[in-house]
């Protein structure tokens, strides 16, 4: 192997290693950004639960995540009357 040789072949796995990690981030936006609307959603969910829901004063902090958690998951709905 002649002298020449050794640095492309570190340039060359430089440069892949980089577009890799690249790549990763770029794949990571949606992710993160589901995550933000999602954190989002669910502090003020909390803060309404808190805030104006009577009924739910005398329950813990706990519990009052869980039920901001099932709405903010779509997991909670209102039901229509028949």
């Amino acid at each position: 192997m002649s002298p020449n040789k050794r640095p492309n072949i570190h340039k060359y796995c430089l440069i892949s290693s980089t577009t890799a990690i690249v790549l990763i981030f770029i794949s990571l936006i949606p992710v993160s950004k589901k995550a933000f609307y999602w954190n989002q959603c669910f502090k003020k969910t909390f803060k309404w639960i808190d805030k104006y829901e009577m009924a739910l004063k005398n329950w813990d902090k706990a519990s009052i995540e869980s039920i901001a958690v099932a709405v903010c998951n779509g997991a909670v709905y209102e039901p229509e009357l028949k």
